[in-house]
C-alpha cells in the first residue's frame, strides 16, 4: 500500500469515526401569561448581530401564549440578546433594580451562550416588575438545542413555579 492510499484509508476511517461536535444553536422560548386581566403588551426584541429571530414574539392576551425562537448563523459562536414587554394597566416598574440596558419595561427574558474551548454555557434571565410571579421552566429537546417556558403569574398566586412546570 502505498503511503498516499493509507493517508487516505486513514482520513476516511477517521471520518467515520469522529462524532461531530459543532451545532448552530437554537432556542424556543414560550411565554404564557398566566394573568387573569392584563396583556403583556410587546415592546421589543435587541440580539446580537449573529443571531435571528426567525419567529419574533407579540403582545400575550390574559391566559395566552407568545413564542420566540432563538437561531445562531454559525457554529460555536457566542450569542446574547433580550426580549421585553409591559403589563397593561401597571404602573409597577421593574423590581429592585432597573432592567440591564438596552430593557426598558418588565417583564424581560434574557439569554448569554458563552462558548469556551468547544464547551457552551447558557444562562437565561426573566425578570418580572413587583411581585408578580415567574415560572421558568427547560426542557432540553437536542444537543445545541434549548426549550424554555416562563410563565407570568399574578402577585397572588403562590405557586407560580409549579403551575408553569405543570403546563
Amino acid at each position: 500500500m502505498t503511503a498516499a492510499r493509507f493517508v487516505l484509508v486513514l482520513a476516511v476511517a477517521f471520518a467515520f469515526c469522529a462524532v461531530p461536535t459543532e451545532a448552530r444553536f437554537t432556542a424556543n422560548v414560550i411565554v404564557y401569561n398566566l394573568l387573569n386581566s392584563s396583556t403583556l403588551v410587546f415592546d421589543k426584541c435587541v440580539a446580537s448581530p449573529n443571531i435571528t429571530l426567525p419567529v419574533q414574539p407579540h403582545s400575550v392576551a390574559p391566559q395566552q401564549v407568545a413564542r420566540f425562537f432563538v437561531d445562531t448563523q454559525q457554529v460555536l459562536e457566542d450569542v446574547s440578546g433580550f426580549c421585553w414587554w409591559h403589563i397593561e394597566g401597571s404602573s409597577v416598574k421593574c423590581d429592585p433594580d432597573a432592567p440591564p440596558k438596552p430593557v426598558t419595561s418588565c417583564p424581560w427574558i434574557g439569554w448569554q451562550r458563552v462558548v469556551v474551548a468547544g464547551q457552551e454555557s447558557i444562562d437565561w434571565e426573566c425578570e418580572t416588575p413587583g411581585h408578580f410571579g415567574i415560572g421558568d421552566v427547560s426542557i432540553t429537546k437536542r444537543l445545541g438545542h434549548e426549550s424554555k417556558q416562563y410563565c407570568i403569574c399574578e402577585p397572588s398566586e403562590p405557586n407560580c413555579q409549579k403551575t408553569c412546570a405543570e403546563i
